[in-house]
């Protein structure tokens, strides 16, 4: 009798167990005209700044895959419950705005990423429930479920906002705070947190069917506990800078299973150009979705400078026209490196 191997989908069942879903067995990609949405907290919001992250993603996607759309939904402060995306009302208002934006949006591809804020939490070092729930203060374990929880009902918001069209959620695990010295604290302890919180992250993921990066352990955040760091990637311990959503785009990158191209140098005067093409493009959308006087323009004062409202989509055609811009760029780069 002949024993025929496991096919690839059945072996992937039985490596990851008969209560979870299977994870994506397709490679990840991105296909031409992909809408894709950027969701999380300050780590996300602050990618825009430097937009190494988005750059490496469009030479990753390849030549032949044009007309990507990257929208940076990020919020400093958010957390899984989205309360800091409310300026006036409950924390409704802020998964409203979520969701509504998620919706104009219309995302093939969403990643999320969460954590930081959570794990840091002065309320037993974890998750907070607005609403004072006493599992918020019940220790690590409680606090865990909490945030894995309340992640789960965010992923469903964004799911149903973002329609049929979403093809793939990716989970990215936070990246692992740094210890600079005195007289910034030691961040130790806070990364022992989201060493669990990654982990519980991961298995939310592979419960989903949810592709997952683990950004903490690629930068060393299991390894580097108690060290001093030598190169600092962060500009207080919490907040990476340029050189850090550098080397955080790398690893994004090889955590998809991409490749930059070949013969490609991150810092040639084209790459550069076509990172301020897309740095550009990011402070438009951030000043078209985020516009800094809304109160006047839609919420209770609009009855003084409502009439302004109207200049909100005038943003679309200069994003539209950066866009192709950011095309052109793309081309030219994949043009000059078939000829070294």
């Amino acid at each position: 009798m002949t024993c025929r191997p496991l096919s690839a989908l059945v072996a992937l069942s039985l490596l990851i167990g008969p209560g979870a879903k299977a994870i994506a067995a397709e490679p990840f990609a991105f296909k031409a005209g992909d809408s894709v949405v950027f969701v999380g907290n300050t780590f996300i919001e602050r990618a825009q700044r430097y937009d190494h992250i988005e750059t490496a993603l469009q030479l990753a996607a390849g030549p032949a895959v044009n007309g990507l759309r990257f929208r940076n939904l990020g919020w400093s402060g958010d957390s899984v419950f989205g309360d800091a995306r409310s300026y006036f009302g409950p924390p409704q208002e802020g998964r409203d705005r979520l969701q509504r934006a998620i919706g104009e949006a219309k995302p093939n591809l969403i990643f999320a990423c969460y954590g930081t804020g959570e794990a840091m939490s002065t309320t037993q070092g974890w998750t907070v429930d607005p609403a004072g729930a006493d599992r918020s203060r019940a220790g690590d374990e409680a606090s865990l479920g909490l945030f894995i929880e309340q992640y789960g009902r965010l992923l469903d918001l964004m799911k149903t906002a973002a329609g049929d069209g979403l093809r793939e959620i990716v989970l990215l695990s936070p990246p692992p705070l740094e210890n600079l010295g005195a007289p910034l604290p030691d961040q130790t302890e806070n990364n022992r947190r989201l060493a669990s919180l990654r982990d519980r992250v991961r298995q939310l993921a592979a419960d989903r069917g949810h592709r997952f990066v683990d950004l903490f352990a690629a930068l060393g955040g299991d390894s580097a506990a108690g060290k001093v760091a030598e190169s600092p990637l962060t500009d207080n311990g919490i907040h990476y800078g340029d050189a850090g959503y550098r080397v955080i785009a790398r690893h994004l990158v090889e955590g998809l299973g991409l490749k930059q191209p070949e013969g490609l140098i991150a810092t040639d005067a084209s790459v550069e150009e076509l990172r301020e093409a897309i740095v550009r493009k990011n402070r438009l959308f951030f000043h078209r979705w985020r516009p800094a006087n809304e109160t006047y323009l839609f919420l209770f004062r609009k009855h003084e400078q409502g009439q302004n409202a109207k200049e909100i989509p005038m943003f679309d055609p200069l994003i539209a026209s950066d866009e192709e811009r950011i095309d052109l760029l793309k081309a030219a780069i994949f043009e000059g490196l078939k000829k070294r």
